[in-house]
């Protein structure tokens, strides 16, 4: 009995470390981009919230924007991506 008790410890304590790998940001498809790139693509997501469908589509990131932002290329986001991040 003390053997399975143990081994329940184990796996619950294993489980608390797993879940962190699951808080990245990731957004389309893209599977994971950086802390400091974040900020960029709420804010662009932030822009094309309430556009219209071709308005978005049209919509291009600031250049700066698009410069420095290293693990993402902005303009590659759809507002449909946005809705599915929940970011809009």
């Amino acid at each position: 009995m003390k053997l399975n008790a143990l081994l329940a410890s184990l796996v619950v304590a294993g489980a608390g470390f797993a879940v962190p790998a699951l808080a990245a940001n990731t957004i389309g498809t893209v599977t994971t981009v950086s802390d400091e790139d974040w900020p960029y693509v709420v804010a662009y997501c932030e822009d094309l919230d309430g556009l219209t469908p071709t308005e978005a589509f049209e919509k291009q990131p600031s250049r700066y924007a698009e410069l420095v932002t290293t693990t993402i290329q902005l303009s590659s986001i759809t507002q449909s991506d946005c809705e599915r991040a929940g970011l809009i």
